[in-house]
């Protein structure tokens, strides 16, 4: 028969055969021990007596190892001293069955000791471990209409983003809702805003995106607003808190997007900071420049005398800012002059609407490609080169890693200027030659790097330039060290040397052996890359081929459908494509502070019972 006893925890022995072999986290044994310290420990350990007279824990090592992390000299549990061959069940099914509290329960349990028994969330949160978010979390489950609340109970409930969208509706609206979706799910006479998913039926849920988008609605935040209270009065801007947001921001919100621009609109016409500019907008909300002034940017430093400017982002609603450097006559000014930007002028009517714009860009770029066909066989060879310069500097082609003193500048740009400088080409092949070899040279580059390197185009450039000639030699210590010995071992091997013992042996033979001579190894050279595109040209054809196969087989087949290329090819050929993984963010938790001198009341302790096997997913 057990009897329960009183032990010192670090006396018990841990079972060799303990189910749980995943040992629990440092955060999840502190969790567990702030909370034994609130409300105690609620099921003992359970023990069996050894021969010795020792204790070896059947079930609760957990708890022992947090009991110990609370300092605690004393705790109860249960001891056997018969082995009746079932503990080895008892222990795993200790694990595997236990179950926690659904939300709903939670909630009613919370509201009750709020309400009737007059508990603290200060009491509550330290007694259940959870944070005072999840505690707000759980009293919004209150907004909630209760056949949603029975579809979380039952865990086909809406996720915490969907759940606040619906806690910001109203019940009314929630049922409204409701009702049109299962309007055909009742029989006649039955309300269908009371339909609840049945439990036994997996596929009875709810489409809960669907369900929350005609609910949802915008908020303007607090947090983006510039103006004070004064001005929110004074607009009709009412605040309502916002549950569900983060404890460290301002969380106050307003639907009500006409006061809330209008007291931004205020703010930047009579509000803002001394010696700033309230900027107005174009038809499409970007700022226009005021008169006398220019837009700041990141390259062109920054001066005392800059100002900043406000308006209203039409969008958002957020006030946006920008700095402005005066250009007028007055190049030095103890205080930034301030320019109020007038409305501009009523724009006449264009000649051309922008539909004719199109039409026109369409009808223009037919006629070049027809006059590019027609050039196909005659195409003097320098036109061809200042064509290229010329589509290098066109608006739908960027390019990255351009070598230049400023946005503005570049080779590529250089060279437009020097062969079209009246709209028509400088006929001069020196010229020609020497900027397209220039342009080449300012954004071509063998670079390790994703966004600006030329990547292999760069390599076969070299080989049809002979760079490989103008290659110095590689042969010191700082290029050798990054080898590997299996890489220097076939290094030396190359160059005719005998491989030695160590790293370090074989690059000072080569380095001895190579002198004052020049050597390049050979996956350092250009002429390697002509392999590696030959064979890249016979995998892209091979796959091109095997594409056209397949679809011929596919266009082959009758009407019918009877037959199919095979799947298995088809997802041979696309898996050829490479693909990335992307981690999950690691989380981190802050360790909840100790509140010495708490009441604890018994209902918190059987609620924690009742939780306890769920207190790692409170955490919010």
């Amino acid at each position: 028969m057990d009897e329960l006893r009183l032990v010192d925890p670090n006396t018990l022995i841990a079972n060799p055969n303990n189910p749980r072999q995943t040992k629990p986290g440092q955060a999840s044994i502190r969790q567990l021990a702030l909370n034994i310290r609130a409300v105690g420990l609620v099921h003992p350990p359970r023990v069996r007596e050894l021969e010795d007279g020792s204790l070896m824990i059947i079930a609760g090592h957990r708890r022992t190892e947090a009991a110990i992390y609370a300092g605690l000299t004393e705790i109860q549990v249960h001891v056997t001293k018969v082995d009746n061959g079932l503990e080895d069940l008892a222990a795993a099914s200790e694990n595997m069955i236990r179950e926690g509290m659904t939300e709903p329960d939670q909630w009613r349990a919370v509201t009750r000791m709020r309400e009737e028994l007059g508990y603290t969330d200060q009491q509550l949160c330290m007694a259940l471990m959870i944070t005072p978010a999840y505690l707000r979390g759980l009293t919004l489950l209150a907004k909630l209409h209760p056949p949603i609340l029975h579809a979380i109970e039952i865990g086909r409930g809406p996720d915490q983003k969907e759940r606040r969208t619906l806690a910001l509706s109203s019940l009314e609206d929630q049922a409204a809702a409701w009702a049109e979706m299962f309007a055909e799910s009742v029989e006649e006479g039955e309300d269908p805003a009371g339909y609840r998913l049945n439990a036994e039926d997996p596929d009875d849920t709810v489409n809960w995106r669907d369900f929350t988008w005609h609910l949802r609605q915008d908020e303007w935040y607090a947090r983006d607003a510039r103006f004070d209270d004064a001005l929110a009065q004074k607009h009709g801007v009412v605040w309502t808190e916002d549950l569900f947001g983060q404890g460290s921001e301002d969380n106050r919100y307003v639907t009500d997007a006409t006061a809330f621009r209008a007291a931004q609109e205020d703010w930047i016409a009579e509000h803002r900071p001394e010696g700033t500019l309230a900027i107005e907008t174009d038809e499409y909300g970007s700022p226009l420049r005021p008169q006398g002034y220019n837009f700041v940017t990141n390259w062109m430093g920054q001066q005392e005398t800059d100002v900043v400017g406000y308006w209203l982002n039409r969008s958002t609603l957020k006030v946006e800012e920008r700095k402005f450097r005066y250009t007028g006559e007055e190049t030095v000014r103890s205080e930034p002059r301030v320019v109020e930007q007038t409305p501009p002028p009523k724009k006449e009517r264009a000649e051309i609407s922008g539909t004719g714009l199109k039409m026109i860009g369409s009808v223009r770029t037919l006629a070049l490609k027809k006059a590019l066909e027609a050039k196909s066989e005659n195409a003097d060879p320098w036109d061809l080169v200042a064509g290229l310069l010329l589509a290098l500097n066109a608006n739908n082609v960027h390019i990255y890693g351009c070598e230049s003193s400023s946005p503005q500048e570049n080779a590529v740009k250089t060279a437009m200027e020097a062969l079209f400088p009246e709209g028509e080409l400088v006929r001069d092949e020196a010229l020609i030659r020497r900027h397209a070899l220039e342009s080449l040279g300012g954004f071509m580059n063998c670079e390790v790097s994703m966004h600006s390197g030329s990547g292999m185009a760069a390599e076969l450039l070299g080989c049809l330039f002979d760079a490989d000639t103008h290659m110095p030699s590689m042969a010191d210590e700082a290029f050798l060290k990054t080898y590997s010995k299996p890489g220097i071992t076939k290094a030396v091997q190359a160059h005719g040397l005998t491989p030695l013992n160590t790293g370090k042996e074989m690059r000072a033979a080569l380095l001895n052996a190579v002198g004052d001579g020049h050597w390049v190894p050979e996956a350092a050279g250009f002429a390697q890359a002509i392999g590696v595109w030959t064979e890249e040209v016979r995998n892209r054809q091979a796959r091109r081929a095997k594409w056209a196969a397949l679809t011929d087989d596919l266009e082959s087949e009758d009407e019918d459908g009877l037959e199919c290329a095979d799947p298995e090819d088809l997802e041979n050929v696309m898996d050829e494509e490479g693909g990335e993984d992307a981690g999950d963010p690691d989380v981190t938790e802050d360790e909840p502070a100790e509140k010495p001198g708490l009441v604890v009341p018994q209902e918190l302790v059987a609620m924690q019972a009742a939780m306890g096997g769920r207190l790692e997913i409170l955490r919010v």
